[in-house]
């Protein structure tokens, strides 16, 4: 078929998507009531590969006053395109940042080019915040106009740095928390100041001086600025949703129930879930499903942290819970669930107000795509393999299982535990933890939805596997002295005391499975219950 306009995939320049005809799903009703609000610093949090670019460009374009590119917008009608500013753009993924001594340096050759090659003028000054407040002031007085300033990605030099406390926190505290207040400094020479990123550090930490930011991460009037709403979607993208219906050899709507699974999920009010804009993109772009997303970059420090507290409890409780605001991210006290909230691997599914308490927010995993590839990624940190290999291995676990094929299970077993890096043994103060870690992000990769009572790790650890219509108990045994038969023995009995199946018993097929793991050996033992 025709495709009238192409997609806008790896495009975060406004004026270039419309020029191009591409696709601009339109946010600038969201813009205008921003304007409606009259104040002048904000600050919006939202996952990698979310928006927060081309957001940022649509700002410029639209203080800059290009009407001409905003005729088929929301707001090309409703807003007075005399008043235009001068901008400052600075993304903050560019400059160098190994070190602060570095990174004041690299942004110091960031914000003299800006003054050369967009105002026409140098900069004297010696530091970065002198030379950003240098910078203001003289685009405002030469051209009589307040400045507009828009930072991207004003926490990729900490992040970047986070699993080295020390190159971090300097380059927090000794260079951008001095660039930040000089935003205060030059007030009044500023007409609008819009600060992105992934991360929501603490005002105290880096945004001490900026008391006024309105922080519009989870206000609800602006939880779809970044994303694709259900409707936009739908409404933007339906030749390509014909397109890959007739690929796939489905119909729209068995199409659209699988991209939702797949893609949908993300929410900062528990109302509105979105569409990652790079993923849907990607597969209307290949018409196959594939971690798109994922598969772009995952924060290095992740796993850093996931092996450094050996304990993924948040990631298989099924009543993960956040009260008040949007955490903070530390630097100095790295929180795992705070991690994935912010970076995209948990999202909020339901807000639930209560007069006179904290406003409760539940969390989970958004999508399909997510769930796979952070186990996949978990997995893959402690074993030799990558996804394209282990993929084949969970096909057969899962058929094993169902098929109570015990001696087929008891080798893909083994042949998962070939390859795991026993060199971690070494850093590990708590085994049973780790094997607890590895099975169940292997359970998740097959596809199991865990369930059942909260999750203690370090524990006992009583777990309900469902998927289809199997009713799946495991019990994981690990002991560093008893018999894998004794310990297989007991995982038994223990599942069939605690009674986990009973509800399923009359309407799904109930298999029972216990593991045992002692030292470098797995053993396992499977039988339906009847």
């Amino acid at each position: 078929m025709n495709i009238k306009k192409k997609l806008s995939l790896g495009l975060a320049d406004f004026e270039d998507i419309i020029n191009k005809d591409k696709i601009y799903v339109d946010k600038t009703e969201l813009i205008e009531k921003i304007m409606e609000m009259e104040r002048k610093y904000y600050f919006l949090s939202r996952p990698r590969r979310f928006g927060k670019s081309l957001l940022i460009s649509t700002l410029k374009n639209f203080f800059e006053g290009k009407k001409e590119l905003f005729k088929d917008t929301y707001i090309h009608n409703s807003w007075d395109w005399d008043e235009k500013y001068p901008v400052i753009r600075l993304d903050l993924s560019r400059p160098k940042s190994q070190s602060s001594e570095k990174f004041e340096k690299s942004l110091n050759f960031h914000l003299d080019c800006i003054a050369e090659s967009e105002f026409g003028f140098e900069l004297k000054a010696k530091f970065s915040n002198d030379k950003l407040t240098e910078l203001i002031e003289n685009v405002c007085k030469n051209t009589g106009k307040e400045v507009v300033v828009l930072i991207d990605e004003y926490d990729k030099p900490i992040l970047a740095n986070v699993d080295n406390e020390k190159i971090a926190t300097d380059i927090r505290d000794n260079v951008l928390k001095d660039v930040y207040g000089a935003l205060k400094s030059v007030e009044n020479s500023l007409k609008f100041v819009f600060i992105t990123g992934v991360s929501k550090f603490a005002k105290t930490s880096i945004f001490s001086d900026l008391n006024n930011l309105v922080d519009l991460t989870i206000r609800d009037e602006f939880s779809t600025i970044c994303g694709y709403t259900q409707k936009e979607l739908e409404d933007y993208f339906k030749e390509f949703i014909i397109k890959g219906s007739e690929k796939q050899g489905i119909s729209e709507s068995d199409l659209l129930k699988l991209i939702k699974n797949w893609y949908n999920g993300y929410s900062w009010d528990g109302v509105n879930f979105l569409y990652n804009p790079y993923s849907i993109l990607s597969f209307f772009d290949n018409n196959e499903f594939d971690n798109y997303w994922f598969e772009t970059g995952t924060p290095s420090f992740l796993i850093a942290v996931i092996e450094k507290q050996n304990n993924v409890d948040v990631l298989f409780d099924k009543n993960l819970t956040l009260f008040g605001s949007f955490p903070n991210f530390d630097v100095k006290n790295l929180d795992l669930k705070t991690i994935l909230l912010q970076s995209g691997y948990l999202t909020i599914k339901k807000k639930t107000i209560n007069p006179g308490e904290l406003t409760k927010y539940n969390l989970d995993i958004p999508n399909k795509e997510v769930r796979e590839s952070l186990f996949s990624y978990i997995l893959g940190s402690y074993i030799h393999r990558t996804g394209e290999d282990t993929y084949p291995i969970a096909k057969d676990m899962f058929r094993q299982l169902i098929s109570v094929d015990e001696l087929g299970f008891q080798r893909s077993l083994e042949l998962l535990f070939k390859s795991i890096n026993y060199s971690l043994h070494s850093k590990l103060n708590d085994m049973e933890a780790f094997y607890h870690i590895l099975f169940l992000s292997w359970m998740r990769i097959i596809g199991f939805d865990i369930q059942g009572e909260v999750i203690q790790l370090k524990n006992r650890l009583d777990c309900l596997l469902i998927k289809d219509d199997y009713a799946i108990i495991l019990e994981l045994k690990y002991s560093e002295s008893e018999s894998l038969d004794k310990l297989l023995d007991k995982a038994i009995k223990q599942i069939k005391e605690n009674g986990y199946y009973k509800p399923y018993q009359n309407k799904k097929t109930v298999i029972f499975v216990g593991i045992a793991f002692k030292n470098k050996e797995v053993k396992c033992k499977i039988l339906t219950h009847t």
